[in-house]
């Protein structure tokens, strides 16, 4: 495969404003990622899949690519479709973004929208999996405490710190 058959990665080179090297740097897409909470909100929904740069599985949290033409919030409502069988029906959003988190400014020009959503009814099933060729997950619901213990996902942590720091501010409805 040449760099140049990439579906979403373009490798780009400029040159910095005042040494004049050169950086090397990633375009991709924006994205957005949701930490689901169940009923109750003491378990939060994790996917399980491969991932190449850990070379093996991670449980993190839905999340996708914002495909052109696209909204944040509308790849939100597809990606959780998609990865969780949970419609737009099912789920309310408790925390929108106001705007992205800047992923790794170093290399890559992706930032990430991060929501917190919580599903209406534990006893709901979802509809089956609606993943992208190639795309291979599992759903798993987790108390909200272990998450830290069975993942490394920066982003996963990440938005189970925040749902802490909304629930500790109380910013969440009734939490």
């Amino acid at each position: 495969m040449k760099i140049s058959d990439l579906r979403f990665l373009r490798v780009k080179v400029e040159k910095h404003p005042t040494t004049d090297i050169d950086l090397e740097y990633i375009q991709k897409p924006n994205a957005i990622a949701v930490f689901i909470l169940n009923e109750n909100m003491d378990k939060t929904l994790l996917v399980k899949q491969y991932r190449p740069g850990v070379k093996g599985d991670l449980y993190e949290i839905p999340a996708g690519i914002i495909e052109d033409g696209e909204t944040a919030e509308s790849t939100l409502k597809r990606e959780i479709r998609e990865e969780t069988g949970y419609t737009e029906d099912d789920f309310e959003l408790l925390y929108i973004p106001k705007k992205p988190l800047i992923l790794s400014p170093g290399y890559t020009t992706e930032s990430l929208y991060m929501y917190v959503a919580k599903i209406h009814d534990d006893g709901k099933e979802p509809l089956e999996l609606d993943l992208d060729e190639g795309e291979h997950l599992t759903c798993h619901w987790f108390d909200i405490d272990e998450v830290e213990e069975i993942t490394t996902d920066m982003k996963t942590i990440f938005a189970k710190q925040l749902y802490e720091n909304l629930k500790y501010k109380k910013k969440i409805g009734s939490l």
